[in-house]
């Protein structure tokens, strides 16, 4: 069987809370906080630092990875390779499959079904997949309060004595309605979000999770992982979905949204939450449709959880609003002062 061997998360320690940003605007209210990353952190260097603590996690050499995949809809590139990139830095070389998978957050599933599938089919024995993003919005708009940055990291592998889960199914739904769109060099744009929400976000993790009850009988989990730009849209979910309010495993109210990156962050903090034997259900999403996979904790004699991503969500160091703008390079300090 397929399992999740280890992972990583690594969180920028800077943080601007939303009061900060909505007062820069004349706006009143605003809780909670983003996680905010500096001028020399980009998708490399935050998934890097992810996958390294992967890799220490579940004490497996570089040398043993026959993939690694990196999901991200921020890298910037037109033409290179994030994967490419980390991989090198990480140190593997030769016959490794090394591949990108972008333009729809629902990549980073789309990266983790592609390596479970070549786990399974003999290829490879352990695969990487990174989701990292430095999500940016334009100043003043509402996705300013949402958008963040962060990275995660996990490898798969087969079952062994170190397994923190083990996959149980996986399911794809395509649906017509593509949501959210961000055009080359310009700021997210989207149709109305509310529409988005109703007809694409929800009817698409309603068919996902259809066809997941095709293959399992199983009808209720006892940790979710709803991949979701904003908190209410998970609720909503659940709401629809008939799922516990309190399955929900989310890290959207403590450190923002992180595209691809946030769907492995709250999987790994479901893997922290998680006592032997109990089903986490996690659901992706992104333009193009929904996956979904539904993993059983293991019990492994003598294994040490790791408690990476909940120590991840801690308060950091919080910042202004013009230096979230220069951290952002929405803000250039001139000679003089002069801006």
């Amino acid at each position: 069987m397929i399992g999740i061997q280890g992972y990583g998360v690594y969180i920028p320690r800077q943080r601007i809370k939303l009061g900060e940003i909505n007062g820069a605007w004349g706006r009143s209210g605003g809780r909670g906080e983003l996680a905010v990353a500096t001028r020399d952190e980009d998708v490399v260097t935050l998934g890097l630092k992810s996958a390294q603590q992967a890799l220490a996690a579940a004490n497996i050499p570089a040398d043993k990875l026959g993939a690694v995949y990196v999901a991200s809809v921020s890298s910037g590139y037109m033409e290179s390779t994030v994967a490419g990139q980390i991989g090198y830095a990480l140190g593997v070389a030769g016959d490794v499959s090394i591949a990108d998978f972008g333009l729809s957050t629902r990549g980073v599933t789309s990266a983790l079904r592609a390596c479970a599938d070549a786990i399974a089919c003999g290829r490879i024995e352990y695969g990487l997949v990174v989701g990292s993003d430095r999500l940016i919005a334009r100043p003043g708009s509402t996705y300013e309060l949402s958008c963040a940055a962060g990275a995660a990291a996990i490898l798969l592998g087969r079952e062994s004595t170190g397994t923190l889960a083990e996959l149980e199914e996986s399911a794809a739904y395509s649906g017509s309605c593509l949501g959210r769109y961000r055009a080359e060099g310009q700021f997210r744009g989207t149709t109305d979000e509310r529409f988005v929400m109703e007809h694409s976000y929800l009817d698409q993790l309603a068919g996902v999770v259809e066809q997941l009850s095709r293959r399992d009988e199983q009808t209720s989990w006892d940790h979710v992982v709803l991949h979701a730009p904003e908190l209410k849209w998970a609720r909503r979910a659940l709401k629809l979905l008939k799922l516990k309010p309190e399955s929900l495993v989310s890290s959207l109210g403590q450190i923002g949204y992180a595209g691809c990156a946030s769907f492995l962050i709250d999987l790994a903090l479901a893997l922290e939450q998680a006592r032997p034997d109990e089903i986490i259900l996690a659901i992706s999403y992104g333009p193009g449709g929904s996956e979904a996979f539904t993993w059983q904790v293991k019990c492994a004699p003598g294994l040490e959880r790791p408690a990476s991503a909940q120590s991840q969500l801690e308060p950091g160091e919080n910042i202004s609003y013009p230096t979230y703008l220069r951290y952002n390079g929405l803000y250039a300090q001139q000679p003089g002062g002069q801006t």
